[in-house]
């Protein structure tokens, strides 16, 4: 592992000064780094020159001197783990300043039963019989390491994340972290772990405790996941913090919600809101050179004009964003005249409301046989649909389909789809879909009605339509329709349930019932 010449010399520099004193060397054997601590510890550097692969050891080994002659210490532990270090080996010297003992630790595969971070110890405890061959030993560990961790992952290809934030409550954590789940797998992302923390107030710097966030790191490094996943909002400072905490890629709610909105665009209008959000989400990170989005570029949160954030200076996204609002203004004007036609025709408007992935899209696809894109993910749908479905006696309605709603949407997602959401002034109507199925459906309606408190449209006409009655029994449908007894109860994928639904909808407009769609 270190020639006893080499380690002698160490020893005595460190006996001399009273210092922990240390070396970073790779498998080569070349001394990378000479390390100079103080008599308690010793600081690493920051080693983004040697690249950490997911599910790899970094090929790095820390020799330090002990200088008061204990052992390897729970700094030590941490270090190995945080860093991926191939060993961390502490050097005990007796009374001349000579070499007495080594004790050296190194990370154990991960076992798929428990994926808690366990080391392993050499057996060499002797700096002059050193029986160890050490890069022999070294390859097979990382081998080792990198089939095991392999084998966590449920998925043959794909990106892996851990997920944290801070919560108020265990009950509480339990409902974001679900959502903030399937945020993740709607933006191409596989959980391989959720460590919430427990807090009234979130930490200044790191928004979870470092000792959270060390815990969130070491597991990440562990099972080979590549991000860091927060369900808070990290403000610019907190981003850098964390990015200077840890070399793996860090991503907020808010990145991952633009990330997906980014996939998601279809119109020209939809794309232009999203790289204005984004670059809006941007701007106040290019005041400090940011890590944290350096490392994102071609990946999950950095779609979009996410491969040249660092190269636009904040002068050329001003005139970007500038440019943008005047393209987004024209596209707004030819939608006022298509609405204008509309409302010159009195056709009156349904709009089909709901949290993001309550089937709205699948809805409007059964009303009116159109196809428009559906799917089982977050924020599928972004850009606004509007389809004509005709009643008995030659009376038409105009549909529309809205993007979804989402607990405390961020202010410049808000502020990128309120003219979206503003055609929903224009609706005499509201269908508002909540999936039955959610354990979490009473949450949702309270999301979408402070949203629409806020907008002044709690007073327009609304419907409450529970969707996808086919994924709960019998008896759990019949409990929630004694909550809601004004409510409708569909399945998107059945036309024959529409038939309440649509009668009400006609008795509304029309003051007069109708049979069934078919008819």
């Amino acid at each position: 592992m270190i020639s006893i010449d080499i380690l002698k010399q160490l020893c005595f520099y460190s006996y001399e000064t009273g210092r922990q004193l240390g070396l970073l060397i790779d498998r080569a054997g070349k001394i990378e780094y000479v390390l100079a601590g103080t008599a308690e510890d010793i600081t690493i550097p920051v080693l983004s020159r040697f690249k950490l692969a997911p599910g790899r050891l970094r090929g790095l080994r820390l020799i330090h001197t002990h200088p008061k002659g204990d052992g390897l210490d729970h700094d030590d532990l941490a270090d190995l783990a945080l860093l991926r270090l191939d060993s961390v080996t502490a050097c005990a010297m007796d009374n001349k300043g000579l070499p007495k003992s080594l004790d050296t630790s190194y990370i154990l595969p991960p076992d798929i039963n428990d994926i808690e971070t366990k080391f392993g110890y050499l057996e060499d405890s002797d700096p002059y019989n050193q029986k160890t061959d050490y890069p022999l030993f070294i390859e097979a560990l990382d081998d080792e390491i990198e089939r095991k961790t392999i084998g966590l992952h449920t998925a043959k290809t794909g990106e892996y994340a851990v997920l944290t934030g801070v919560f108020k409550s265990k009950e509480e954590s339990e409902i974001y972290l679900d959502e903030l789940e399937e945020l993740a797998r709607s933006a191409g992302l596989f959980i391989i772990a959720r460590m919430p923390q427990i807090k009234k107030e979130i930490h200044p710097k790191y928004v979870v405790g470092p000792g959270k966030l060390r815990e969130a790191v070491i597991k990440a490094l562990l099972s080979g996941a590549e991000y860091i996943v927060y369900d808070n909002s990290l403000s610019p400072s907190q981003s850098r913090a964390v990015s200077e905490f840890t070399e793996l890629k860090i991503l907020d709610r808010t990145q991952l919600i633009l990330d997906i909105f980014a996939r998601r665009a279809v119109s020209n209008e939809g794309k232009i809101r999203v790289e204005l959000a984004q670059l809006k989400y941007i701007l106040p990170r290019l005041n400090v050179k940011d890590d944290s989005l350096s490392r994102l570029t071609g990946g999950i949160g950095g779609r979009g004009p996410g491969e040249t954030k660092l190269e636009i200076d904040k002068r050329r996204i001003t005139e970007r964003i500038a440019f943008l609002n005047d393209k987004l203004k024209k596209a707004e004007q030819a939608r006022d005249i298509q609405r204008a036609k509309r409302e010159k025709n009195s056709l009156p408007v349904v709009s089909i409301i709901g949290y993001t992935n309550a089937g709205k899209s699948t809805l409007l696809n059964s009303l009116t046989k159109s196809d428009v894109y559906a799917d089982n993910l977050l924020f599928a749908t972004l850009d606004t649909s509007s389809k004509r479905i005709r009643f008995p006696k030659e009376k038409d309605v105009i549909i529309t389909d809205t993007v979804g709603f989402i607990r405390d949407l961020p202010a410049n997602l808000a502020g990128a789809f309120k003219s979206t959401l503003e055609e929903l002034h224009n609706a005499d109507m509201f269908l508002h879909v909540v999936d039955i199925s959610d354990k979490h459906f009473r949450k949702h309606i309270k999301s979408v009605e402070k949203v629409l408190e806020e907008m002044n449209l709690l007073e327009k006409e609304r419907l409450i339509v529970f969707n996808k009655i086919d994924k709960i029994s019998s008896e759990q449908l019949e409990e929630i329709e004694k909550e809601y007894p004004n409510a409708v109860y569909v399945s998107a994928l059945n036309r024959k349930s529409f038939d309440n639904m649509l009668v009400k909808i006609s008795y509304y407009f029309f003051k007069e019932g109708l049979g069934s769609l078919d008819e």
